[in-house]
């Protein structure tokens, strides 16, 4: 059985106090358990794959939706693009995205690779939401059998409440497991 851990844009912007649009305490809070996981993910020889929510200050409020909605964040280079803390330090494969979800071409070779994803990350009602959402619907379009896992001590949103409609949306209408 392949298994995937996805780890959603544990960055700097999202993660550091001073981020550009930082999920604060609750998403350094999730570092030592994200670590945990993925020790556990490369010692069972599983993957593990970190996004990189990837900008362009060029045209940000013009060009992006999320330019009217949020401050400039994950600009390519920048110390709010690297993975925070501990994360950055392990050497893991990355993945560069510039919206809310990967695009459909990575999504198509995850859902057809892996039998189990496994998704952490930040933030819980936006990017993890957004990537759970579209994994779901590409394996389930493509009657593809994956088994879809998020782990709730390994994530973090910008909103408590939120939070948690997104962990139960993903259990209770995704049937993903959450553990």
């Amino acid at each position: 059985m392949k298994k995937l851990l996805l780890i959603i844009d544990y960055q700097n912007d999202f993660v550091a106090d001073d981020g550009a649009l930082s999920a604060g305490k609750p998403a350094q809070a999730i570092e030592k358990a994200l670590i945990s996981r993925v020790r556990t993910f490369i010692k069972a020889d599983n993957d593990v794959l970190c996004t990189l929510d990837t900008h362009d200050a060029d045209g940000w409020q013009e060009n992006q939706p999320e330019g009217k909605l949020f401050p400039l964040h994950g600009v390519e280079g920048s110390e709010g693009w690297q993975l925070y803390g501990k994360l950055g330090d392990m050497d893991l494969e990355t993945l560069t995205k510039s919206s809310y979800m990967l695009d459909q071409t990575d999504i198509d070779w995850m859902v057809r690779q892996y039998d189990v994803i496994e998704l952490a990350g930040v933030a819980t009602e936006i990017c993890v939401l957004q990537n759970a959402i579209g994994l779901y619907n590409h394996a389930a379009n493509q009657d593809l059998k994956v088994d879809f896992v998020v782990s709730a001590n390994c994530v973090a949103g910008l909103n408590p409440e939120s939070a948690q409609f997104a962990l139960d949306y993903m259990k209770n209408t995704l049937g993903f497991t959450v553990r």
